[in-house]
């Protein structure tokens, strides 16, 4: 009886991982109608929380100029 279904089992693997194989289907042909719809865009998201994030500022230094 367990060597039934282990073999079940094994088998119901094996066809799950043949399956996984399959072909993948081409993308059917553009159609010759275009049709264009227009969205909306999405309201703006509140912050999560009341604190603000910290401000990063970048500064560069250059060295000095070399007298002659």
């Amino acid at each position: 009886m367990k060597k039934m279904i282990s073999l079940a089992l094994c088998l119901a693997l094996a066809l799950a991982f043949a399956a996984g194989c399959k072909k993948k289907e081409e993308a059917p042909a553009p159609a010759a109608e275009t049709t264009t719809t227009t969205t909306t865009p999405a309201p703006a998201q509140a912050p999560m929380s009341s604190a603000k994030a910290p401000s990063t500022t970048t500064t560069t230094t250059t060295a000095p100029a070399e007298k002659k």
